[in-house]
């Protein structure tokens, strides 16, 4: 066999390779995958003054610290989440609608959630998992907290993070575990 030769079967050879690997990770035995939507924002507070930049930039940290968080202390597998829309939100599109844009992006699980800013104190919200073969939401969490801080959303990041490592999504097929050491 010629030196090209070789070489092209070598490039096959670790392509069949790649491809098997690829495969057999999103088997059975692989970790679910969950993408998360953009967390909507609405501030009901009245607060005088643009604090727009502000809000999104905590929202932008309480989702990557949901990502984050859910990458290293449960078994997800963290995935990207589009739509095909510049924000990917239950403000922008319908669940059925971001459930779609879900099971053409292969995830087993599309975490949802909204956060109100009710006044200069107190933030409220609710985050769902919805399991996007069967389409039914197998978790579901209402979230209250005080402080409009980074520290308020990284709290209540870790809340949301801490009940799904908890959650058996259902008991025939348990959802994702807490890993060891957390």
């Amino acid at each position: 066999m010629t030196t090209l030769g070789s070489g092209v079967a070598a490039a096959i050879a670790a392509i069949c390779m790649a491809t098997a690997g690829a495969i057999a990770a999103h088997g059975q035995d692989a970790a679910p995958r969950i993408a998360i939507a953009d967390i909507y924002y609405l501030d009901t507070s009245g607060e005088p003054g643009d604090r727009d930049a502000e809000h999104a930039a905590r929202i932008t940290l309480f989702e990557t610290e949901l990502g984050k968080g859910l990458a290293e202390r449960t078994d997800y597998q963290v995935e990207t989440f589009s739509c095909g829309m510049p924000e990917c939100s239950v403000g922008t599109l319908s669940v059925e609608k971001a459930v779609e844009a879900a099971a053409a992006r292969d995830v087993d699980y599309l975490l949802l959630g909204a956060v109100q800013k009710v006044s200069t104190l107190v933030g409220m919200g609710r985050v769902d998992i919805i399991d996007v073969k069967a389409r039914k939401d197998v978790f579901s969490r209402v979230l209250s907290f005080r402080g409009d801080t980074d520290e308020a959303f990284v709290r209540v990041a870790d809340f949301v993070v801490t009940n799904v490592a908890e959650a058996d999504f259902d008991a025939a097929h348990p959802g994702p575990r807490a890993t060891a050491g957390r």
